[in-house]
């Protein structure tokens, strides 16, 4: 059936990011709802994925817009995008849970280490790049963990784009959309 390939080309693809550090998926798109209730969007790292559970897991800062807005509303959306294959992978999730892992930040070479243990709040104004101070002792590291509830497919090919949603409550049984 080729819904079931489109869906295991999804998962091949995921774990390929977490393989090949040059995959378009590696970085994607994070949409949460801002506090106001407007979309936020910004860039993050995938760093877990299980295509069995259909999880994903990213690095933060505790101290973040994203983590405030996701322990408001723990829905959010994620954009993958590779424009080599034209394929674009659209993730409806929910925040599933947050670790806070000082063996992980520590496990972390100082140049990782850095995003994770600026004194300043990330948001905050500054005068410049190099006004940003760390105390490599206290990190604000945390692990996000997400479980997808839909997963739309898109393929734009020629004669016919193909499109597809795959919904948990149909045990990911996809049906194809119109483009």
């Amino acid at each position: 059936m080729m819904l079931d390939t489109l869906l295991k080309d999804a998962k091949k693809q995921l774990v390929s990011a977490l393989i090949h550090k040059k995959h378009s998926f590696r970085y994607f798109t994070l949409t949460t709802l801002s506090l106001e209730g407007s979309p936020h969007s910004r860039t993050v790292v995938l760093r877990g994925f299980d295509p069995e559970k259909f999880t994903f897991s990213i690095y933060t800062d505790s101290r973040s817009d994203k983590v405030k807005e996701l322990n408001k509303d723990d829905r959010a959306e994620f954009l993958f995008y590779d424009n080599n294959q034209l394929l674009q992978l659209l993730v409806r999730v929910n925040l599933i849970g947050s670790i806070s892992s000082e063996e992980k930040f520590n496990s972390l070479s100082d140049s990782y280490k850095k995003d994770y243990c600026a004194t300043q709040q990330p948001g905050n104004p500054i005068k410049g790049p190099e006004d940003i101070e760390y105390d490599f002792d206290k990190g604000y590291f945390i692990e996000l963990n997400f479980k997808a509830v839909q997963i739309e497919y898109l393929k734009l090919k020629r004669p016919n784009h193909l499109r597809a949603k795959f919904h948990i409550n149909q045990n990911w049984k996809g049906c194809f959309i119109t483009p």
